[in-house]
């Protein structure tokens, strides 16, 4: 009984190992890619200050760790979302929220936007039934929050080409992430919400 304890603490305490230093990797490449996009995976192991075979271990290829920081983009998006969206809140405080959420998710993974495929392969661009975005804009339709005339596939949509277009315009200077933010809440809530009997307030 003792020896199994001590390979189950044993175990434990490897996985635990393997997690640190998989997620100190993560973070590097995070910082060396903000700063150069075509940072090599050699710098990247510099900077974590894990062994190099220890960083080839978990991503053998750089591709492999693009595709990491894609899904934790997927993930981070994903956290906004459900953090946004609280039992009490109307339609515009969830896009009040999830507009500057977006900015700033887009802002941390700026150095991704260049690469190809990189946005248009996220799971995010081909939802899931149970996604949690496209779950709220189903409910908040049939609520009536939410104009009728628009269905939920379509607005999930169009928030992600609307959040992509919000930070293309931080990229290229015309905004800051915090006008862009505000400016992205303003226009889902003036898209999206209706008016208090449910009906649409744009061209017919």
């Amino acid at each position: 009984m003792g020896d199994a304890s001590h390979l189950d603490a044993t175990e434990q305490a490897l996985r635990q190992d393997a997690r640190r230093n998989r997620d100190a990797v993560i973070a590097a490449a995070i910082r060396i890619l903000a700063a150069d996009p075509e940072a090599s995976m050699r710098q990247i192991a510099a900077e974590s200050g894990v062994a190099r075979i220890t960083v080839y271990r978990h991503f053998p290829t750089r591709e492999h760790l693009i595709r990491a920081l894609i899904d934790l983009v997927v993930e981070e998006e994903r956290a906004v979302v459900t953090t946004a969206i609280t039992p009490d809140a109307t339609a515009t405080e969830v896009f009040g929220r999830l507009g500057p959420g977006i900015i700033r998710v887009g802002e941390r993974y700026r150095f991704l936007d260049n690469r190809s495929g990189s946005v248009t392969d996220a799971p995010l661009r081909h939802p899931a039934a149970d996604e949690p975005l496209l779950i709220w804009l189903t409910k908040s339709a049939e609520r009536g929050e939410l104009h009728t005339d628009l269905t939920p596939e379509w607005m999930y949509a169009m928030i992600h080409g609307l959040g992509r277009a919000a930070n293309e315009e931080v990229l290229v200077g015309r905004r800051t992430a915090d006008e862009a933010g505000q400016l992205l809440a303003r226009t889902l809530t003036h898209t999206f919400v209706a008016d208090r009997d449910g009906s649409a307030t744009g061209p017919g």
